[in-house]
């Protein structure tokens, strides 16, 4: 019987073979960035981007083969493996453990002794099993090998993540280098955001909704194409991670609306209408969240405060997960009591564990992130002095998209997840909008401090679409945003 339980192990031959996977695809990869790097500037990371993102799922999987000797990432693989060796020895069965419900008696009906059987916990989790149906696909190919899976799953993950720093590189092109560091080289996101995990799969589906809405609504190129990608990048994330999807549909109506409503040269009628799209992004958001219900599960709108209070009191088990949690204080069984807890929440989730928190190796190189997260914050809030950051925010869409996500993602994840260990893999998806936004804040408020102190004058809306390729200290409007999606 082949049990998904098994203890994972990794023989001579599958280095071999990832050996030569990444010499194959770093060759294929070297001939689209040659071709693009004269044009494209950005490219210069592409290679070493890719490398990265292999190297840090290689590494999370090494991780938890050898150093925790067990884990989520391992049970998904090892019934990822039974699904594919089912698709060899009986195609039927497979396309209906694929296609089918995944309940009990389905469970039993599908899988016996010959074939094994995957962890129970995992093929009752909607969630979890669509990693499992999706994995198996890349383990059938990957000779089911766990490094080469993961080095498929990496690559094709990849695309997405490439796909958002590219849109960011082409609104704000003087940052190509620290944009490139938040969204392909940030170390948590590099190992943490690899692997056979939801968050691999979600975080490269929230890259390509962002890609895709811009591309839909602001390039107006390939639309057709654009919204498949849009529709695919939803489903993966309800799939596998529905609150991402939750907190993404918010942030990316304001962000279309605001560029909608700022084009309009009337003064008085954006008044008028700021304030009330900002009401019918909240309706339109809520009219999406509540016909996605059935598909949101425990983290629809009617079962959230639920999932809150149960996640919570099961996360700061200590028999289980250890003493390595926080505590935001009691919380009730209400709305209000969990709003409460917003300022700390939001704290704890963007920039802890601090090194005061650090209780072991992984924690610590976490809290030198967070720690280096919040000095740049601060830094930023002593530079605008804090009025100048509000109007940066009121005349920056982007911004405001990014902030907006980070902020409520963060404090969804605190209020949820007070284990600093789930907690930092969690908060991936945050990390490289939050860092993006804190680069260009910092980008545009040096500027303005420079064009002060030279005498020139400086206004906030020449970066409301992105950075004006000439002139800098002028208002450029829509011309801008022309130049900026015509590079």
């Amino acid at each position: 019987m082949l049990s998904a339980t098994r203890i994972v192990e990794i023989e001579p031959w599958e280095y071999m073979v990832l050996l030569l996977y990444v010499v194959f695809i770093g060759f294929v990869f070297s001939r689209r960035k040659n071709l693009e790097v004269r044009l494209n500037p950005e490219f210069r990371y592409y290679v070493w981007a890719l490398y990265a993102k292999i190297l840090g799922g290689v590494a999370f999987t090494l991780t938890y083969i050898y150093y925790y000797g067990n884990g989520d990432t391992l049970s998904y693989f090892n019934s990822s493996v039974i699904l594919s060796r089912m698709a060899l020895s009986d195609t039927g069965n497979w396309l209906h453990a694929l296609f089918s419900d995944n309940t009990m008696e389905n469970y039993y009906r599908l899988f016996d002794n010959r074939t094994g059987y995957p962890m129970e916990y995992v093929y009752l989790d909607d969630h979890a099993y669509a990693l499992v149906k999706f994995t198996s696909l890349l383990a059938l190919f990957g000779f089911n090998s766990i490094l080469l899976t993961v080095a498929m799953v990496s690559t094709l993950a990849y695309g997405g993540i490439w796909g958002f720093y590219r849109t960011l590189a082409r609104y704000y092109p003087s940052l190509r280098g620290q944009l490139a560091f938040a969204v392909l080289f940030f170390p948590s996101v590099v190992f943490w955001g690899g692997g056979i995990m939801k968050d691999t799969f979600t975080f490269t589906g929230l890259c390509w909704f962002i890609t895709a809405m811009d591309r839909i609504f602001f390039l107006k190129r390939n639309v057709a194409s654009s919204w498949l990608l849009l529709l695919l990048a939803s489903y993966v994330m309800i799939a596998m991670k529905p609150y991402v999807f939750m907190m993404i549909v918010p942030a990316g109506l304001l962000w279309v609306l605001y560029y909608r409503v700022k084009r309009m040269r009337n003064v008085f009628l954006r008044l008028f209408l700021l304030p009330v799209g900002v009401l019918v992004v909240v309706g339109l958001a809520f009219f999406i969240l509540t016909k996605l219900e059935g598909s949101l599960g425990k983290y629809s709108l009617g079962k959230a405060l639920d999932t809150i209070m149960l996640t919570q009191a099961d996360m700061k088990r200590s028999e289980q997960y250890g003493h390595n949690y926080f505590d935001l204080g009691e919380v009730d069984h209400t709305w209000g009591s969990v709003f409460s807890k917003f300022p700390q929440a939001v704290f704890a989730g963007l920039y802890r564990p601090t090194l005061a928190d650090a209780n072991n190796a992984v924690m610590v190189l976490t809290a030198l992130e967070n720690t280096f997260l919040l000095v740049l914050s601060l830094y930023i809030l002593i530079r605008s002095r804090i009025l100048f950051l509000f109007t940066l925010l009121l005349k920056n869409p982007l911004l405001q998209m990014f902030l907006l996500f980070s902020i409520s993602y963060a404090f969804m994840i605190a209020i949820t997840t007070p284990n600093f260990g789930a907690m930092v893999r969690f908060k991936i998806p945050l990390l490289p909008m939050f860092v993006s936004a804190l680069f260009i804040a910092k980008l545009i408020l040096d500027r303005r401090l420079a064009a002060i102190r030279g005498g020139r004058p400086f206004h906030f809306e020449a970066y409301e679409h992105g950075e004006p390729r000439s002139a800098p200290t002028k208002p450029q409007g829509r011309p801008a945003h022309t130049a900026a999606i015509r590079h």
